[in-house]
Formats: C-alpha cells, sequence, structure tokens
C-alpha cells in the first residue's frame, strides 16, 4: 500500500483553452493515455459525507484502489493499492473488494456501490519543479477540459499554478475534483 500527501491545484478550461496549452507544450495525440475511474460510496454517502472519494482507476498496464481524505485546503492524504486484473473485474462487476486495510477501518455497514464512471484522457509532464496534467474527461452525456498541477509546497504550487493560468489568459474557475463533477452532473439529469 502507498500513502502520500497529494498537493494539488485544478482549473477548468474550455475546448479551446486546452488545445491552446497542447499546442504551446507541443503535445501530440500519441502522448495522451486513457484511463477510466470507477466512484464507489455507501447508500447513505459515507465517503461524500465525510469529503473522502473512493476510486478504482483503471490504466493500461495495472490498476488502483484509491481513498482520498483532505487534510487542508489543495492538500489530500492519498492512499493507493494495486489490484489484479481479476480483482478490478469483481470490483467492477460485483462491487467485491479485495481485503483493503484502509477500507476496513471504517467498518462500513453498507455495502459499496459504482456511483458513477469517468473516462479521462491524460498527458503528463514535468513543470517548474512539479507535474503538470492536461486531462479531457468524459461521463455521463458530457465531457469537460481541465488543467492539473501537483507540486511539493503549497505556496510554490499556488504560484506557480496561478502565473500559469494568467500567462494564458485563462480566468479562475471554481473547479470541483471529477467525483463531484460527476456527481452533480449525474444529480441534474435525474432533475
Amino acid at each position: 500500500m502507498q500513502s502520500e500527501k497529494e498537493i494539488e491545484f485544478k482549473n477548468l478550461l474550455t475546448k479551446q483553452e486546452f488545445e491552446c496549452f497542447v499546442s504551446f507544450f507541443q503535445i501530440d495525440q500519441k502522448d495522451f493515455h486513457t484511463q477510466t475511474n470507477y466512484y464507489f460510496d455507501t447508500q447513505n454517502n459515507f465517503f461524500k459525507d465525510n469529503r473522502m472519494g473512493f476510486r478504482l482507476r483503471v490504466l493500461k498496464n495495472k490498476n488502483e484502489l484509491t481513498l482520498k481524505r483532505p487534510i487542508e485546503e489543495h492538500v489530500m492524504e492519498e492512499n493507493t493499492v494495486e489490484v489484479s486484473d481479476f480483482e478490478r473485474d469483481a470490483i467492477i462487476n460485483q462491487s467485491t473488494f479485495p481485503s483493503i486495510p484502509f477500507l476496513q477501518q471504517f467498518n462500513l455497514a453498507t455495502p459499496l456501490l459504482c456511483i458513477g464512471s469517468l473516462q479521462t484522457n491524460r498527458v503528463e509532464m514535468s513543470y517548474k519543479n512539479g507535474t503538470l496534467f492536461l486531462d479531457h474527461s468524459i461521463y455521463s452525456q458530457t465531457e469537460d477540459y481541465e488543467v492539473e498541477y501537483e507540486s511539493s509546497d503549497v505556496k510554490y504550487g499556488k504560484k506557480v499554478f496561478l502565473e500559469l493560468l494568467e500567462a494564458h489568459s485563462i480566468p479562475i474557475r471554481p473547479t470541483d475534483k471529477k467525483i463531484a463533477r460527476l456527481v452533480k452532473y449525474n444529480n441534474m439529469l435525474k432533475g
């Protein structure tokens, strides 16, 4: 199991802004990789109510279960464990999870349910002592674009991120995490 502190800054982009970044950083379509996130919660929204996110991320060569918990603004504690393809299939098809310490600590009384999935075409690159991500996400009946910057320091990361947006004349937009955008959109569809 891997545990780390994640410091991230994110901003939604228009398609045009996204394409400008792709051009500016000279990114080729072959540089993008596809990942699919499946998000889980209990029927009574245990993770949502505790401001946590729990997901299965399926990548080309591995599968990861991750629990994210907020520590402070822009800082998340992230616990991740790799799962086999067999375990991945059991999670997706039957919501059957392997024994995972960071999940067992909650003694959940109700089963976990998949609340939605989201496919992201992502490119990542080193940028000013951190990592810059450009994401094109597709979920439900919509899509969105975002830029994300991960840093090892909140103050430095915020400075770099805001300078990047300003240099490209991109307005700061309140940006929910992917799971929150997915849930919000699905709730909007339900009426």
